[in-house]
């Protein structure tokens, strides 16, 4: 079937047609060389299809990100119609959907089956109790198939072993770790190739171990590694890179990938790794997806092109965003309150993991040596999490609640099975991290335009005695306190040294969420005080209140 190409395509591409033996052929324009695509598209797996596409129109074509989304959205709403149509008029039978899946769980209700490659093939792998090893080529349910990806569908790294023995050895030596032996020997490893504060290789240590858990936890945090160029903050996403849960390291990221990657089958497919994520903040999709990632149950709705029905993503997964600087506290509050961080600065380590992830058989043997360590516990993590994917999850009080339980608790829950003196230690030491984590957290939380509000709001509370006030007192009062440049050729607008424009308009939204209502007359904005709400906001962002008040 030939596809007229429309007139704001043509400038890249001359023609396109999909073929009854499920393959879209494309072919395109003298700028891009003539060059002619041909990919196999089954309509069945439309993630896997457009997986394999852009794979190959990016590496053989070159097409820019946003060229690539526009012939996406063609081909996907093009293909439908045809597809629709050819199964009206041949009368078959729906046939079960294949899905393709890295892990599968049946949602934490049964054994975990995980993807991985043996000797060059797909296939899924399970490890029963007594330590036997199973392989399942596919999982078969009632209305679908799932399938391990197959070598060239991978967008991560992939887990190969060379045969059952290889794992059988690993399980071996699986046996005789625990959380806090692994720990030990990743926190060895990152500390090789990361010359930062002793809390930074702590926590990037131990969000390398939570990844492979992350799925039997109702809540994760996103670690943020901010700092200038040559800080080795690229490094460090090269460690995590090599070390946690599948993980999909992204550069300038595309909400269409992130999507497909975590796909609508299970929470907890991959963990992400942002590059360059200055501008995350400016991007609502991106957005939608790390203010709900956090959380196992949230998903995303979105209608499937395929389909056209509403599908759920999930969005849940770790993550570690990379960037010069840290989101906008205004555009990406939500994000920054899931969000542990700290600035980096240049440091001088023992190896240079970029070299050692290029490691060749030519490479020095102290390279290859190096290399061979990293693919090894890298392989031992896997193993480890198929062992150990149903223990027991303690529970204990940790004295904090809100956002800081969510953040810190299931991390600590991990390493809560404490059975030595070492372990004790251990588990102290990280404690301590997150103790630091959040100490930061807290203090960039006082330097937010809504810490800044609370002592006026407060101030101008006690002033009234009626709990109301106008609203242009407390613009004029906002300008007089706050350091910032007032235009009165745009007297809605506030330009903050710390926070940006204010915008006169606006800013009741964030008065609102600090217990301040509003209420408008004729010729004026009332806003009217919360006490109690005010009171409790204040404790929040550690303003002091003299009880008297």
């Amino acid at each position: 079937m030939d596809i007229p190409i429309p007139q704001n395509l043509q400038h890249f591409i001359t023609s396109l047609s999909y073929h009854p033996a499920k393959l879209i052929k494309i072919r395109f324009s003298v700028e891009y060389g003539n060059r002619e695509i041909v990919s196999p598209f089954i309509l069945k797996d439309p993630s896997t299809s457009l997986r394999r596409l852009e794979t190959k129109v990016k590496e053989t074509v070159g097409l820019s990100t946003s060229e690539y989304n526009i012939l996406e959205d063609f081909i996907c709403s093009n293909i439908t119609e045809h597809d629709l149509e050819e199964t009206k008029q041949s009368g078959k039978p729906k046939e079960k959907r294949e899905l393709t899946v890295n892990k599968y769980s049946k949602n934490r209700k049964s054994r975990l089956y995980e993807a991985i490659i043996l000797d060059g093939e797909p296939t899924f792998l399970t490890i029963e109790e007594g330590g036997k090893v199973v392989f399942q080529p596919s999982i078969e349910e009632k209305t679908r198939v799932l399938c391990p990806p197959s070598l060239e569908e991978y967008l991560h790294e992939p887990y190969e072993f060379q045969s059952e023995d290889e794992i059988n050895k690993f399980v071996e030596a699986a046996n005789n770790e625990t959380n806090f032996s692994l720990y030990q020997k990743g926190k060895s490893i990152v500390s090789k190739y990361i010359d930062q504060e002793s809390h930074v290789i702590q926590i990037l240590t131990t969000d390398i171990l939570f990844s492979y858990f992350q799925d039997r936890f109702p809540t994760v945090h996103y670690l943020g590694i901010f700092g200038d160029n040559n800080s080795g903050k690229s490094s460090m996403g090269d460690v995590f890179k090599a070390l946690v849960y599948r993980t999909l390291n992204t550069t300038d990221p595309s909400p269409a990938n992130i999507f497909r990657s975590l796909g609508p089958v299970e929470p907890g497919q991959i963990t992400l790794v942002l590059d360059e994520a200055e501008k995350i903040d400016q991007s609502h999709e991106m957005m939608t997806i790390l203010k709900t990632g956090y959380d196992y149950r949230k998903t995303v709705s979105k209608v499937n092109d395929f389909t056209r029905k509403s599908e759920r993503f999930f969005t849940y997964c770790q993550k570690l965003i990379i960037g010069e600087r840290a989101p906008s506290p205004i555009l990406a509050k939500g994000l920054n309150d899931r969000l542990l961080s700290d600035i980096v600065y240049y440091g001088t380590p023992n190896h240079d993991i970029k070299e050692i992830l290029n490691t060749t058989d030519s490479s020095h043997q102290e390279f290859q040596s190096l290399f061979r360590e990293i693919k090894q516990f890298r392989n031992l993590l896997f193993v480890y999490r198929l062992i150990h994917y149903k223990d027991l999850i303690q529970n204990f009080d940790m004295g904090i609640t809100a956002r800081k339980k969510e953040l810190v608790k299931p991390y600590l829950q991990l390493f809560s099975n404490i059975n030595s003196e070492q372990d004790r230690q251990i588990f102290q030491e990280i404690r301590n991290t997150f103790e630091i984590f959040l100490k930061i957290k807290s203090d960039k939380k006082d330097f937010t335009i809504e810490a800044a509000l609370v002592p006026i709001i407060i101030e101008l509370m006690v002033q009234s005695k009626s709990n109301k006030i106008k609203f242009s007192n407390f613009w004029d009062r906002l300008r007089s306190v706050i350091p910032g440049h007032f235009d009165e050729k745009r007297p809605n607008e506030y330009h903050t040294e710390d926070f940006g424009v204010i915008y006169r308009n606006s800013i009741s939204h964030t008065l609102q969420k600090l217990g301040v209502g509003t209420k408008r007359h004729n010729s004026f904005v009332e806003l009217i005080f919360n006490f109690k709400k005010i009171m409790k906001i204040a404790s929040q962002y550690n303003v002091s209140v003299q009880t008297s008040l």
